[in-house]
């Protein structure tokens, strides 16, 4: 059986930093594969893995360029990952009256495009999804109507829409104690301000 992971990169990494530990993303896969392949075995396809660039002003200043080298270093790492693909949306600036907030655009599209289409396309039979928001009620549905299994790894319960976790076929929860992290890999594993990293 063939299965492919499909990441929100934003809620993993929000997750990772709230309890102060830096991913080992090349062991990730594994980690979610692992509790799984104990009752069917699955061949990885690939490992999806959604995100996007933190924001630009038209004139950038140094604080802004050196978050954008950090962000590219990042990516590079995350590509040479076997069977690993990164695919970025882009953050936007938004107003809510005087205040100003980031928000990311397309990551979810994206993400809910690609899981639809290998499992409707039998590239799949089983999507691995790490995700907490409600947007992604959709593409579950339409991958679960294509004959796909669905897994959804969420953090704690108040980060994930109880029905997104009421539509997956399986769930698990990410154990901190079990999970593959480093002191420090990657310079994103820094905390940052909300408004850095677009959260």
């Amino acid at each position: 059986m063939r299965a492919a992971i499909f990441i929100d990169g934003g809620y993993l990494i929000s997750w990772a930093k709230k309890h102060g530990i830096t991913l080992k993303y090349e062991d990730l896969a594994d980690y979610l594969l692992k509790p799984l392949r104990k009752s069917v075995p699955l061949d990885l396809m690939r490992c999806y893995f959604y995100y996007c660039a933190p924001w630009m002003s038209p004139e950038p200043t140094d604080s802004e360029k050196r978050r954008m080298v950090e962000h590219d270093q990042f990516m590079e790492e995350l590509s040479k990952i076997d069977r690993w693909s990164v695919r970025l949306g882009k953050l936007q600036k938004r107003r809510d009256g005087y205040k100003e907030y980031f928000e990311q655009k397309r990551v979810d599209v994206l993400l809910s495009v690609d899981m639809v289409r290998h499992a409707a396309a039998g590239h799949i039979q089983h999507a691995i999804v790490v995700a907490g928001d409600s947007d992604f009620i959709p593409a579950l549905d339409a991958v679960k109507e294509s004959g796909a299994t669905v897994t959804l790894w969420y953090g704690e319960a108040n980060t994930i829409h109880k029905d997104l976790l009421a539509l997956a076929d399986i769930t698990h929860i990410l154990e901190i104690r079990k999970f593959p992290a480093v002191k420090k890999l990657f310079n994103l594993g820094r905390k940052k301000s909300t408004q850095e990293n677009g959260r």
